[in-house]
């Protein structure tokens, strides 16, 4: 995986289409590692299943020998998913405490974990498929080779 500084465009510059980026690369379910692109606070307006709340969206990146994808996943700050809120700063690596999670929001942009991802419908079109977090999986620290660091 390669590092890239990133730089931000002004509201009037032209732009090039370029290389990279711009397909959407659909990725078959399976388990992949992933780095956090960044993340934003943002509220949730509510709806049927979940009330007005702050909510987290994070920019996942996947690199894969199909193409590298970009996911956005929202994590809605209420108490009925806390489990989900849990499993995704256990994943990056934050540390369980007498059964508690700090959200340690710093820690976020740049973490990597790894998450089972499926593929679900569009909302509006059965027919388009998208890529989505289905679970974040528990942190595993790398192992190192003897004498190799």
């Amino acid at each position: 995986m390669a590092d890239y500084e990133a730089k931000e465009l002004g509201w009037d510059d032209e732009v090039e289409k370029g290389e990279g980026g711009g397909d959407f690369v659909l990725i078959p379910p399976g388990d992949y590692e992933f780095t956090v692109e960044s993340f934003e606070r943002a509220r949730h307006p509510g709806g049927d299943k979940s009330p007005e709340c702050n909510k987290a969206i994070l920019k996942l990146r996947i690199d894969t020998q199909e193409g590298t994808t970009l996911l956005t996943e929202n994590l809605l700050l209420y108490d009925k998913m806390q489990w989900k809120i849990a499993q995704f700063f256990l994943c990056i690596g934050e540390k369980e405490i007498e059964g508690k999670v700090r959200m340690n929001w710093p820690a976020v942009p740049g973490a990597k974990g790894k998450a089972t991802i499926e593929v679900t419908p569009g909302r509006d079109d059965p027919n388009k498929k998208f890529n989505h977090v289905k679970k974040y999986l528990p942190y595993e620290p790398k192992k190192f080779e003897a004498g190799k660091f």
